[in-house]
């Protein structure tokens, strides 16, 4: 039977056909793709409504730019003949929930059949032309001029590019998970873009297209593409009968072999965010992986940066010097080995699940505290690192470097070992935390799991950063933004949920969050129970429950029960929660 052709979309799109939000599951169903042409959403608004006044005009405007199908057919039922020009593609705002529309100050010309409505409101950011959005909290006004023909409002005067309220981009849009590859450590990494909800033949070529981009500025060096400059497709999508979608590249058939595994990889990945399970890749039209032309998903488990699927954290919990295990309600036991046998007297510890190490803060008996690391159930050895205050220690995605606040100032430890590839004695790295410190002071710091990112709370705000290796093995965080400063204040604690989203914790009358790594999303967790000041947070990718410290104890969310938070441990005013990373 022969292939039938995906009519997508153009690979170079318009930004405003880039955008999205939703997770994505850890294993995509199959799905058929349907021709561009077949009958789809055509459900769009039926435009403004007969007698309609300037200001209620404007505003169902904005409504429908929400809608980005067909070229934002559904807002270009507002415009007069005049607006025909319109350039939804020129830019894309997010605006806050709330806005206004309002007369301008200024009447416009023209008599009672001309109106200026201005537009106020709350910008959250804007979406780039590869579909990454770049937070940019501030006021926004606009205006727009409306004219009214026989009897009926028009607008007739707009800025180009589109507003759309928060939630109708929410509505409307996906999230799309592109991957690339970690130079240093040979790994894939996740990149978060945006994308109009649509057809899998749509959305797998905006995939394609993503990938044929690179990474985004957000994580700059920090990753890099398998695909060689110049490098495109020989033609659009095809799909099998049997329903294996074929990608065909020019460009990439002087790739090594590594290289063609993580290019396939990279491809097979992120397709699998858009519910394609495999992929025919094509170098020229010969398999790109001489005898495995077909893969999906599952054929690159082993080059996802992090702790993998068989790796599930126990919760664990520093107390009374000890690490513990958090068994159930009121129910915890010292792990093995000196970090649970009362050794040392421990303060705070990170433990990870890539090499099953643990590295804990003691406080020694001449008041400093050194950072000691060694198997979870065994022997500990120091570390360079001391100081008069240690804390938040944290593993990156290799489980070969711990890094740690020593006295405000983070430092990174090498911590060779079996099954890490790294060689050589417990030793201090290099680290340019410039641009981390300029945020603020720092009081907790968090890798990402697949030690792309790391979070910190600097100031009492949020932030993120890349983290890029150099040529010569120092480390560099860079790209430092802060993630919704004004909701996100006082924050005091904070840590993974996934690789595209932080729980945070904070000292107000809504303490506890889950943000988008890019600031675009927020939502607040119930905080029934929980008594402030709230001291810790952690959580973990595909794991339930979060736990929080707070005046009283140790503290569980996992949904449900009355949105209450259960009391794991009590009576303790110091205890550090913490998952394996």
């Amino acid at each position: 039977m022969r292939a039938r052709l995906l009519r997508a979309a153009p690979l170079l799109l318009a930004l405003a056909v880039l955008a999205g939000c939703a997770s994505v599951p850890g294993h995509s169903s199959v799905q058929v793709l349907r021709q561009t042409g077949d009958q789809g959403n055509s459900d769009v608004p039926t435009g403004p409504v007969d007698g309609s006044d300037p200001l209620n005009l404007v505003r169902s405007f904005v409504y429908a730019s929400g809608r980005p199908a067909e070229r934002h057919a559904a807002a270009r039922r507002y415009l007069a003949p005049q607006a025909s020009s319109w350039d939804d593609g020129a830019a894309l705002t997010i605006l806050d929930e709330t806005f206004d529309t309002v007369f301008s100050p200024t009447p416009p010309p023209g008599g009672p059949d001309r109106a200026s409505v201005r537009i106020r409101g709350t910008r959250l950011g804007t979406l780039d032309a590869s579909g990454v959005f770049r937070s940019a909290p501030a006021p926004v006004e606009v205006d727009v001029g409306a004219v009214r023909r026989d009897g009926q409002w028009r607008i007739d005067a707009l800025p180009q590019g589109v507003f759309v309220r928060l939630s109708d981009f929410r509505a409307n849009f996906r999230s799309l998970k592109a991957w690339f590859v970690d130079p240093v450590h040979r790994t894939l990494l996740s990149d978060p873009h945006y994308i109009p909800s649509g057809r899998t033949t749509e959305l797998a070529a905006r995939a394609i297209e993503l990938l044929l981009r690179g990474p985004s500025e957000d994580l700059g060096d920090a990753a890099v593409t398998s695909f060689p400059r110049g490098a495109a497709l020989r033609a659009n999508l095809t799909e099998t009968p049997d329903g294996i979608v074929v990608a065909d590249f020019n460009g990439v058939d002087s790739l090594a072999e590594p290289d063609r595994r993580l290019l396939a990889g990279q491809i097979a990945l992120t397709l699998a965010e858009v519910s394609v399970p495999r992929v025919r890749v094509l170098a020229d039209g010969e398999p790109l992986l001489p005898g495995r032309p077909d893969v999906g998903r599952e054929d690159f488990a082993d080059l996802v940066a992090g702790p993998t699927a068989t790796q599930v954290p126990e919760p664990l919990v520093v107390d009374g010097g000890k690490v513990r295990r958090l068994t159930g309600p009121g129910q915890d036991v010292p792990v093995g080995g000196q970090a649970g046998n009362g050794s040392f007297d421990v303060v705070d510890a990170a433990a990870t699940s890539r090499t099953n190490r643990i590295a804990v803060v003691s406080r020694e008996q001449t008041g400093t505290q050194r950072l000691l690391v060694g198997p979870r159930d065994g022997q500990l050895v120091a570390t360079p690192v001391s100081g008069a205050t240690l804390q938040s220690p944290t593993w990156n995605a290799a489980g070969d470097e711990i890094w740690v606040l020593a006295n405000g100032v983070p430092q990174r430890v090498l911590v060779p070992g079996a099954g890490t590839g790294a060689t050589g004695p417990i030793r201090a790295l290099g680290l340019d935390t410039d641009e981390l410190r300029a945020a603020g002071s720092l009081t907790d710091l968090a890798m990402s799991p697949d030690g792309s990112r790391v979070a910190a709370v600097a100031g009492g705000r949020a932030v993120v950063g890349a983290v890029v290796v150099g040529p010569d093995g120092a480390a560099a965080v860079r790209r430092v933004r802060a993630l919704r400063p004004a909701e996100l204040e006082r924050a005091v604690a904070l840590d993974w949920r996934a690789t595209d989203q932080l729980i945070v914790t904070t000292n107000t009358d809504q303490p506890v969050h889950l943000v988008s790594i890019d600031g675009l999303t927020l939502d607040r967790l119930p905080s029934v129970n929980l008594t402030p000041p709230l001291r810790a947070v952690a959580a973990a990718p595909g794991r339930a429950p979060y736990f929080v410290a707070d005046r009283s104890g140790v503290w569980s969310y996992a949904g449900g029960d009355l949105d209450a938070w259960q009391q794991m441990l009590g009576a303790t005013s110091s205890a550090q929660p913490f998952y394996p990373g």
